[in-house]
Formats: structure tokens, sequence, C-alpha cells
């Protein structure tokens, strides 16, 4: 009867009977006995899951199962990966606890900079994983982004008139993420004229990002002063936008958002037509033009209601 069981396939159902009955000190034949597969389907299913000292539980060798079946890219980790990176994260393991964990298990993994970047987008969606962290600490001092971009230029060093808002060509620039870090939108809007242009990319690499950012502000080139962003990876080729645009590009300090007031405000404009958790494989490029067409004429009381379209006109005017 054996070799008609070895090849039974695991539910969730049946994984919650084997941590089960391991609680109650069963032993393996008896589970298989129970469930009706092979003992070595039971092994399997148990050393695959458990490391020294500790128990299986089976939301845990669920989330395996479903990774093994689900495997991606670690640049772009599966909705299982990130299902198995907060589960662990609510039974209070380090960050650096769970990449470490991944790659020991042989799953698809992601680094421990990653689930703290993750981490700090739950936060800013009122999530709270970050409660799981050690000691309250949200995020370490300055973690990781020492030297993590090359050659940043900090917003420190930003000229004063930029602060201002006295002259057209500042820019901010963002990505809004979709929900799981599945998709993303590119975010641009002009510090004065609140003009924004918004991008639907295919993915988040820096070299999309860096593509992107030049074919939208390139038309505008001979107007452009200064770019800032945050200190995501995707902008770590900053060199070349700024090279390619002929400006200043500058990097505000991390997890101040307040320092990028525009991009923060125009994001949750965004959001007022694509709500968090929306699915971003379901938004198309047009949308996005659309939305951004509507919010570019749609009147600011920061532009004596005035909307950027018409406040840029103006400015140029009377320039």
């Amino acid at each position: 009867m054996e070799q008609f069981l070895v090849k039974k396939n695991l539910t969730f159902e049946h994984r919650i009977k084997i941590q089960t009955m391991l609680e109650n000190s069963h032993k393996p034949s008896e589970i298989a006995t129970y469930i009706g597969c092979a003992v070595s389907t039971i092994y399997r299913e148990i050393k695959k899951v458990l490391n020294e000292g500790d128990s299986y539980h089976a939301a845990t060798a669920n989330s395996i199962a479903t990774i093994n079946m689900m495997r991606e890219s670690v640049q772009s980790p599966s909705d299982a990966t990130i299902d198995l990176v907060e589960e662990k994260l609510k039974e209070d393991w380090s960050p650096e606890q769970i990449s470490n964990w991944l790659k020991k298990k042989k799953l698809p993994s992601v680094s421990h900079a990653w689930i703290y970047d993750y981490i700090e987008e739950d936060k800013l969606k009122f999530g709270r994983l970050y409660k799981h962290l050690r000691h309250g600490k949200y995020i370490p001092k300055n973690h990781e982004y020492k030297g993590k971009i090359a050659n940043r230029t900090p917003i420190e060093e930003r000229p004063a008139i930029v602060d201002e808002r006295a002259r057209l060509g500042d820019y901010e620039v963002d990505l809004i993420v979709g929900t799981k870090n599945k998709g993303a939108i590119l975010s641009i809007v002009d510090r004065s004229s609140r003009l924004c242009k918004l991008k639907k990319l295919i993915g988040k690499t820096a070299k999309e990002v860096e593509e992107s950012i030049i074919e939208a502000l390139l038309p505008y080139k001979s107007e452009i002063y200064t770019l800032t962003s945050d200190n995501g990876l995707e902008f770590a080729n900053h060199l070349g936008i700024a090279k390619a645009l002929g400006i200043e590009y500058y990097f505000a300090r991390p997890y101040a958002s307040y320092e990028r007031g525009s991009i923060e405000n125009l994001n949750g404009l965004v959001r007022q037509y694509i709500p968090k958790g929306t699915d971003f494989n379901t938004v198309e490029p047009c949308t996005v033009k659309w939305i951004e067409k509507r919010l570019n004429n749609r009147p600011r009381k920061t532009l004596g209601f005035s909307t950027p379209l018409e406040f840029l006109a103006n400015f140029k005017r009377a320039a």
C-alpha cells in the first residue's frame, strides 16, 4: 500500500492534524495511518520545517510548501514569501533571522534590508509590523543607508531657494508601490506649481526608474534645477539621471518624509483613485495618465485655488 500513498499531497488541514498529533506525542507512523499517506511523507514534512529546538507549525509548513510551488526571483518576492516573512515577524523574529532562516531552508530569500524596507512601507500604511522589532524600535538609526547608494548628495546641501518654492523646476520623485510590493507607479511633482507626472512601471529596478524619470522630464530639461528623492535602492542610478537632465540630485534623510512634503501629498491624492490594497495588475497605464491629467486640472488651496496648469501658465507669463 505504501507505493500508492507516497504521492499524496498534504493540505493545510493535513498539516494542522500533523501539528496536533505531534503535540500529543503521536509517532509519525500513527500520523501517516490517520492521514492516509506514506510514513516517509510525514518524515519529510517534519524534517523540512524543523530546526533544532523548533516545534512543527502547520502555518509555517504550509507557507514553505506554497513557496516551493511558487518560486520567484529574490528581486520580486512571491506572495507566499511575503506571507512567510510577515508570519515570522509576528513571531518576533528579527529581519536578519528571517533572511538567514529562509536561506537555510533553501527557500527563496530576501535580504534583511528588504525586510526592514517592507516594515517601513507597512508602517506608512498604518501597519503594526514594526511593533515586533526588538525593544520596540522601528528601524535602527541610519539602517543600511550609509554607503548603500554611492555618491549621495544629502538634502542638507540643497540650495535654500528650493525650500522657498520661488521658482519652477525643483522636483520631488517617489514610487507608489502596490499591495505585497507588486507593481509601482512613478510619481514626480514640481515643488512650486504642484504639476505632476505619473507613469505605471513594469518593474522597480533602478534602471527602469532611471529611464522613466529621464523620459518624463527630458522635455523640460532646460527648466529643471533639482530632483529630490528618498533613499530607496530604486534611485541608485541618480548620477545617470542627473547627467541626462543636467540637474543636481539630492537625497532626503532616511524616514524624514516631511522633507518631501509635496510628493507625499501627491501620493495621497493618487490614492484617492488607486486605494491601498489595489492590485496594480488591474491598473492600466491609460488610467494612470487620466489621473495625472485630472490632478493637474484640480484647483489647489495652496495655489490660491488655481490649478497646477493655470499656476504654471501664470508663472511663465509673469516671468
